[in-house]
């Protein structure tokens, strides 16, 4: 029973049927991921493909560190990147990305031998995800190990057996874990009396799997787990059980010791390094160190030695040879009593940060032929195998190798290993050789902005410090790196009368936050945060302006062409824009003017394919203060942008981004019009918005994808890139990337999407001709690369189906819900009223109704649109967005759709109340936000738009409630009667009540009014003290999966 318990959980895979037998469940367990997609034996498991598969990631995260994995067969390094952890070959280039985290991956961890790699979060739902290294299959997933609590450390033991993982509550809190065992809870837990953060490294020793050591900045923690023993009868007996012993070794406090930084085993010994270039010994023996058995109460100090100069930040123990790396970027190499043997001669590097050795023990002969070269009498000498591997002996000539600093000078030869810097990036030392081979070259900056070359394979990556890097991205590897700060530096000569005579080298602090390639890739334009634009070589990144643009102060955030390529025009953070165009004659940029039009953040600008009466592009912005401005570059001059047109294209939604929209080619040019001139907007309220940017008038609005954020970065490709192809819009959230198809008409099974970053998308850009999309993240050095599958849109689109079926997932409870056959109840409702009340004719039920009466329609189902609103709902129920003459009915189906696409794409929350009556009302004595009875009214009948009538809000018997609700919300304004009509009735006044009054009188109301009273009696909440603060959107989980619509379901 114990075995199948622990089979059923050591795998989470969906759809397995019920009732398999364990010999089957082996079966599936031991497939590889490729397998079970290839097969699918088992139950109704399908494969569902994702929008994009992630092919290659630029960088690493040097926090976490780097773990060699290489053997005799392969070259592989272990790392991690963003919420990815990374098996790379280095030999063969080839990458194995591990995918499973939400959160950034902060702790790796593998066995002795390479076989079991393991990868840890510490987000609010961390996981650790164990995988095998033959098939990178996760074989056992823990979700929040520690509950609520970040993971702060793991470790593996070195046979693998054990996992312990380390969070703070109020105190450190280790789990261990015998994970091959499949249980959720650990086997033994362990409350240590350190603070939170005081541990900076845990490991197992590699001796002995169940003692572990924790490291501190003063003190080492050693423990061991044990199986707990029962006393039955007298009779001791062993249990299944474990508990976990921990004790506190005390050392002699000296000042040259410093802070602890780094340890590691040596058989009985513990040997630590610290900041002050000394080591710290404990052992649990002094005459005995050959022994390998440590007895964790015997461990106590012994000695401090002082054998560097630098800070010691790693030590290890690889075959009997104590190594160190510190500061300084030395290499030393010492024995088991730390007498110097050997340091580094070869190659110094700015400071050692991590050290990693090769899996396998290296297996040599040395050769000392008479010639002292490899002659023919060398190569044919046979070294036969390793006793131990069985594998064949490297031959090594005495002369080409090092010799140790003893006095008999003996070969010296260790394994070769990783090694890891601060800023220069990983290398791969050949010890024997001491020569460096660079693995990862990058730097530890974060990339701020990219982009990539319409036609060549060239990606441009602009980081922090001024640095840029030009990659091949089909060949993955670094084409050119260019330092903005050392071509800007100022050298400053010595005084004649200086003493010291010595020359100043001051670099500029500056960072690159804008580049963007020309639609005709001839041209690379390059924005700094000093406000600065200057243009490179798109080819090789050479600087070809002598002297930068200095036209504002501000940083670039957002550079875009004309579609001819010889017309730029930039936003900064400080809300202006300004415009750059091209001269074929003197084949340089000109600055042309710039203007600050909006008052608050420019959310897009862009150009658009038409063409003003000058010649010259169309070229518009949007801002977060919901204003579209369009600039006249033609009759801009002397430094000034002229401005054509400014306007207000929403009410309350806030856009984010924009692009040009053009006319679908399928639309019936009879009876529909082709040269409407659109740009699509995605807005804050999760709504794509189709806006005539002639008229500022809406043409559609669509719901747009439900994550947890909006759409924030889109743009429209096409399949192939052929122009025939099938269109779709590739979008960003804050932290998801997904395809969505066209058209556009809200279906939320024509969008797919997963996560793209952790923590938030800070810039992408598409490459449409190989569907290749790169993208990186908010405090990340990683560049992430994407292959678009647009079968997986493609595939949800048909599952969804036709007609109403791929809606009623938005609809609350489905088709079978209340509020389906509420819409279809007030659907013929409708007809009724527009027939007649009281006509006596024969009803006549229609699949029409006419468009006047959607507003009414709408507001009966709980939806309250303002009058801007219901204009825009006008204008797209009888145009359609391309029809030539309007409509006057609509049918079901049309009105289903319209009604999901308006309505607001999640319910609003008590929080949003709050914020408004905070806006209008004002502390009182009690420091309580009040507002005044008189001032309520006030509030009701002045300000917003003209509302609904009393007459209308009869007829349709409105919940009166929520009427008054969208009036706190959106400012709608209430005539005096009607607030006095829907106050009274919520105060519980009678129609008798109301007759003997004359006026409207609102002494029933109380003279200073709380929210507490707002939202009892005038909303209509009820146990408003328990009531939630946040909305759907803000406490659903973020949907990452195939498509947002089935995590509704």
């Amino acid at each position: 029973m114990q075995a199948s318990k622990s089979i059923e959980k050591f795998h989470s895979l969906p759809n397995i049927r019920d009732g398999m037998s364990e010999g089957d469940l082996r079966k599936l367990y031991s497939l590889s991921l490729s397998q079970i997609r290839k097969h699918a034996e088992f139950g109704e498991y399908s494969y569902k493909p994702a929008s994009f598969n992630i092919r290659w990631i630029y960088g690493y995260n040097p926090k976490v560190g780097v773990i060699n994995l290489k053997d005799q067969d392969k070259s592989d390094i272990f790392y991690a990147a963003g919420n990815c952890g990374v098996v790379y070959d280095w030999e063969k280039h080839q990458m194995r990305i591990l995918q499973g985290h939400k959160h950034v991956v902060s702790h790796l961890a593998t066995d002795a031998q390479g076989k079991w790699l393991v990868t840890g979060d510490s987000g609010p739902e961390n996981i650790i995800i164990i995988w095998d290294s033959a098939d990178f299959f996760p074989q056992k997933t823990i979700f929040s190990p520690h509950g609520n609590n970040k993971l702060a450390k793991l470790c593996l033991s070195a046979d693998s057996k054990y996992l312990m993982t380390l969070a703070y509550q109020e105190t450190a809190v280790l789990y261990w874990w015998i994970w091959s065992f499949g249980l959720d809870v650990p086997h033994a837990t362990l409350d240590v009396d350190i603070t939170c953060d005081g541990i900076l490294d845990m490991s197992f020793n590699p001796n002995n799997s169940l003692q572990f050591l924790l490291l501190t900045k003063h003190d080492i923690w050693i423990g061991t787990a044990k199986k707990i023993f029962v006393t039955e009868r007298g009779i001791v007996k062993e249990t299944d059980n474990y508990e976990l012993k921990i004790r506190l070794p005390t050392r002699k406090v000296a000042s040259e010791v410093g802070k602890l930084t780094c340890f590691t085993f040596a058989k009985i010994q513990v040997i630590v390094g610290t900041s002050k270039g000394a080591v710290v010994i404990y052992s649990a023996s002094v005459g005995n160190v050959d022994s390998v058995n440590m007895n964790y109460e015997d461990l106590k100090f012994i000695k401090i030695l002082k054998v560097e100069q630098y800070r010691i930040n790693v030590i290890q123990n690889i075959d009997g040879i104590i190594v160190t790396g510190n500061d300084g970027g030395e290499i030393h190499f010492y024995d088991e009593q730390l007498k110097l043997l050997y340091w580094i001669h070869g190659f110094q590097v700015d400071s050692v940060q991590g050290i990693s050795f090769d899996m396998v023990r290296r297996s040599y002969r040395v050769l000392d032929p008479k010639c002292n070269k490899e002659c023919p009498c060398f190569e044919k000498v046979n070294v036969g195998l390793d006793p131990d591997t069985k594998l064949p002996r490297q031959k090594l000539m005495r002369k080409a190798i090092p010799s140790d600093a003893t006095t008999a000078n003996k070969p010296f030869v260790v394994r070769d290993f990783i090694l890891c810097t601060y800023n220069e990036g990983v290398y791969y030392v050949n010890f024997t050789n001491e020569t460096l081979l660079p693995v990862l070259d990058n730097k530890i900056m974060s990339a701020l902005t990219l982009s990539v070359h319409p036609e060549k394979p060239c990606l441009c990556v602009g980081y922090t410090d001024g640095i840029i890097e030009l990659y091949n991205y089909l060949q993955h590897k670094l084409f050119a790196r260019l330092d903005l700060r050392e071509y800007f530096r100022v050298i400053i000569l010595p005084d004649e009368d200086s003493i010291e005579g010595d020359t100043i080298i001051k670099y500029p602090d500056l960072s690159v936050t804008c580049l963007k390639y020309s639609p005709s890739g001839l041209h690379l334009a390059c924005g700094l945060d000093t406000g600065e634009l200057m243009f490179l070589d798109p080819i090789t990144i050479n600087i070809l302006t002598p002297k930068p643009f200095q036209d504002t102060s501000y940083a670039i955030k957002e550079i875009n062409y004309s579609c001819d390529s010889l017309t730029l025009a930039l936003a900064d953070t400080g809300r202006t824009v300004c415009v750059y165009k091209y001269d074929c004659v003197k084949f340089e940029w000109q600055f042309i003017g710039k203007h600050r039009a909006h008052y608050k953040d420019i959310s897009a600008v862009f150009f658009l394919p038409q063409k003003n009466e000058n010649g010259d592009y169309k070229l518009l912005s949007l801002g977060a203060d919901r204003m579209m401005v369009e600039y006249d570059v033609g009759e801009s001059s002397e430094e000034y942008l002229e401005i054509l047109s400014l306007d207000r294209i929403d009410q309350m939604a806030v856009p984010l981004t924009g692009i040009p929209w053009p006319t679908p080619s399928d639309v019936d040019q009879e009876c529909c019009r082709t040269d409407v001139p659109m740009i699509l907007v995605a807005t804050d309220e999760h709504k794509y918005k189709i806006i005539n940017y002639a008229t500022t008038m809406t043409l559609s609005t669509v719901l747009g994808p439900r994550f947890e954020q909006p759409v924030c970065r889109m743009e429209l490709v096409t399949k192939d890139g052929a122009d025939s192809g099938d269109k779709y819009l590739v979008f960003a959230t804050k932290n998801v990337i997904g395809l969505q198809k066209m058209p556009l008409d809200g279906n939320p099974w024509k969008h797919a999407g997963l996560l793209g970053h952790p923590l938030q998308i800070t810039g992408m850009c598409f490459r449409e001709d190989s569907g290749t999309l790169f993208n990186i993240g908010a405090k990340d050095t990683c560049v992430y690369q994407w292959a678009a599958n647009y079968r997986s849109v493609d595939t949800t689109t048909k599952q969804g189906g036709g007609d109403l079926d791929p809606y009623y997932c938005l609809v609350e409870d489905g088709r079978p819900g209340w509020l389906f056959h509420e819409i279809r109840d007030l659907f013929y409702y409708i007809q009724i009223l527009c027939q007649g009340t009281f006509s006596p004719d024969m009803r006549r039920v229609k699949d029409y109704i006419p468009i006047d009466s959607l507003p009414d329609m709408m507001r009966a189902l709980g939806y309250f649109p303002s009058e801007y609103e219901v204009e825009n709902l006008l204008v797209e129920a009888k145009f359609k967005v391309y029809q030539r003459v309007p409509s006057a009915e609509i049918d079901f189906e049309e009105f289903v759709k319209l009604y999901i696409n308006h309505r607001p794409a999640f319910p609003d929350n008590v929080r949003k109340i709050r914020n408004a009556f905070r806006h209008f009302a004002a502390p009182n004595q009690k420091d309580e936000y009040v507002i005044n009875r008189e001032d309520l009214v006030q509030l009701l009948n002045n300000y917003g738009e003209l509302a609904i009538s009393i007459s209308s809000f009869n007829l349709l018997k409105f919940p009166i409630a929520t009427c008054l609700f969208l009036n706190i919300i959106e400012g709608n304004i209430f005539s005096q009667e009607l607030t006095y009509y829907l106050l009274s009735i919520l105060y519980g006044k009678s129609f008798e009540d109301r007759a003997e009054v004359e006026g409207e009188e609102f002494d029933f109301l109380p003279e200073e009014i709380t929210l507490s009273e707002l939202l009892t009696n005038i909303i209509g909440v009820q146990d408003s003290d328990n009531f939630s603060d946040y909305s759907t959107k803000e406490t659903r989980a973020s949907q990452i999966v195939l498509s947002s619509s089935e995590s509704e379901d």
